[in-house]
């Protein structure tokens, strides 16, 4: 590891560590001043019918982090946590690229023939006025899938800003450049491979990886409406099962957390080697 990756690394373990030293104190505070020490076993559990019931649901409130990554590690739970994880990020990386794929190709057809823009467009940014949690029953519904419901969603929180910021690129360019190249005789097509789209694509990771983390909500937020695997899905039964689960509960949204930072990360290391030839990466690998 460089100088420059431990200078990176460092700063996020050091604020993690300190997030979870002062969440393991607020917790054991409120734990300890909320449930009385006769209660506090049974609440811990949350299965004993002994304690009251607003005791038994501090842990699922506000719970100690050393049993939540106890819960997180423990075997009997972390294939099945993991696992579920998995089957959500894979729709959501199906989803990420066909949305990617409509996204770029719309902003392509938007910056060649403005008639286009000006039809599409609109319609695009209504689309998104259209809240996932509405929209994610209604296409549910209508394909009977729960595979195809979240790819289909995925790639509806992606387009968009891939959309937006392919376009904003396409279109960052220096018309003296433009103005080169024709003088150079090149066609259309060699201007957009050689100048348009290579100035698009910092635009486009930056929409890429928003769209990351975007699109595993978007995959979550379908499961929450009925499907039968998933994070999403493993989620909403832990809360069903009441405090027992709380700490299971709060391990599926700890592994929901890391795949839309691993999903964030890869799209990063993407871009890293797509355009190491951008100014920030030269300086990076010369470090």
């Amino acid at each position: 590891m460089s100088a420059l990756q431990r200078r990176d690394v460092v700063p996020i373990i050091a604020t993690l560590f300190a997030l979870l030293v002062v969440w393991e104190a607020v917790a054991y505070i409120y734990f300890n001043v909320t449930v009385p020490s006769q209660f506090q076993a049974g609440a811990i559990s949350g299965a004993d019918p002994a304690v009251p019931s607003d005791m038994r649901v501090v842990q699922t409130k506000l719970p100690l982090p050393h049993l939540v990554l106890g819960a997180l590690f423990d075997p009997a739970n972390v294939t099945q946590l993991w696992l579920a994880g998995l089957i959500t990020l894979r729709s959501a990386v199906i989803g990420f690229v066909v949305g990617g794929l409509i996204g770029f190709g719309l902003a392509l057809l938007m910056d060649q023939w403005r008639p286009i823009e000006r039809s599409l467009l609109p319609y695009a940014i209504a689309s998104q006025m259209v809240p996932v949690i509405a929209l994610g029953p209604i296409v549910y519904s209508i394909f009977k899938d729960e595979n195809v419901a979240r790819v289909l969603i995925a790639a509806y929180v992606t387009f968009f800003p891939v959309t937006i910021n392919t376009l904003k690129g396409l279109r960052s360019v220096d018309s003296n450049a433009v103005a080169l190249m024709t003088s150079l005789a090149a066609t259309r097509r060699q201007v957009y491979r050689k100048l348009r789209i290579p100035a698009a694509m910092p635009y486009v990771f930056q929409a890429l990886k928003i769209a990351a983390t975007t699109s595993v909500i978007g995959a979550i937020v379908v499961e929450l409406m009925g499907a039968q695997q998933g994070i999403g899905v493993t989620i909403l039964r832990t809360q069903y099962y009441g405090p027992a689960n709380a700490y299971k509960l709060w391990g599926a949204i700890v592994v929901a957390s890391l795949l839309g930072i691993l999903f964030f990360q890869v799209v990063a290391l993407a871009e890293r080697v797509a355009l190491r030839w951008q100014p920030e990466f030269r300086r990076e690998a010369l470090s």
